[in-house]
């Protein structure tokens, strides 16, 4: 099954007392890589994030941000600073007692000083958290596999078309090897004769190198494996698991016989036809970079 690696998706819930919000975006990886971008109380969750979108997706670098709010979530809770209230309360009391002042200092009065009580936040319940996270995660991931899914079947047409393309043009080299063989026997047949007089000619002995030119260039066997190598490369487009991999595979071996095929060729128009087969490779590479 043909699924592409550029997909965005967004899930938002909430849920005990907590609003998570998050997006995710994929782009191109050779292999599953996740970043999660989150607030640092909340770093504990990145791996469960991480965990999650592998799950889904095998391939492909996956951005997550996420954005979580609540009443519950970083409340700052007041803690007495005992020192600074003792110190605040006994240099009043010294000042009062130089002053002649006998009533003691009030403790309310003291408890508005600053610095008397500082602020702690209180660290979030991870698990309510996730809660909400979890969810809005798993949206966010459903819709980037339907986007990365519905550009995949694009691309698998486009892929289709390109291989029966190049079958036609492997069909057209194959049309043209028997008259390449012709004409290569004939050339040598005619250059050994202009060289040596026709008396001198070992019929046989030409015949053999004519037999063993005609098999240097006879390219039957890449013309077969291509052929294969397309019909190949059609059916993986049609299985389940991700093929990405494998097809880049069967273009090498592609990319291999048409070279082999352009080293043999000495004919003009099949050396043309093997450009022709070159460029429509590498356009089907640069389609199967964006496959998972």
């Amino acid at each position: 099954m043909v699924v592409s690696m550029t997909g965005f998706g967004r899930g938002e819930v909430e849920t005990g007392g907590y609003r998570a919000s998050v997006e995710l975006r994929s782009v191109n990886g050779r292999y599953g890589e996740v970043s999660v971008h989150l607030p640092r109380h909340l770093s504990p969750l990145e791996q469960r994030i991480k965990d999650l979108v592998l799950s889904v997706f095998s391939r492909g670098h996956i951005s997550v941000s996420l954005k979580v709010a609540g009443d519950a979530l970083g409340q700052s809770i007041p803690v007495l600073n005992e020192r600074v209230f003792e110190g605040y309360r006994d240099g009043l009391a010294r000042l009062q007692s130089r002053l002649g002042v006998s009533v003691a200092p009030d403790p309310l009065q003291v408890a508005m000083m600053p610095n008397v009580f500082e602020f702690e936040s209180s660290a979030p319940d991870l698990d309510a958290v996730w809660q909400a996270v979890a969810p809005a995660c798993e949206e966010a991931v459903a819709q980037c596999q339907s986007m990365r899914a519905a550009e995949g079947r694009q691309l698998a047409a486009d892929l289709v078309q390109r291989i029966h393309l190049l079958q036609d043009l492997i069909a057209k080299i194959q049309e043209l090897a028997p008259r390449q063989v012709e004409s290569t026997r004939r050339r040598f047949d005619e250059k050994l004769r202009e060289l040596i007089a026709p008396e001198h000619v070992d019929q046989n002995r030409l015949l053999t190198e004519i037999a063993l030119l005609s098999e240097r260039i006879d390219i039957t066997e890449e013309t077969v494996r291509f052929h294969s190598h397309n019909e190949q490369f059609l059916k993986t487009l049609d299985r389940e698991e991700p093929v990405g991999r494998r097809l880049n595979f069967l273009l090498q071996e592609m990319h291999r016989e048409a070279n082999t095929i352009g080293s043999k060729a000495a004919d003009a128009e099949i050396a043309h036809l093997v450009v022709g087969v070159k460029e429509e490779i590498e356009k089907l590479k640069e389609q199967v970079q964006n496959i998972e």
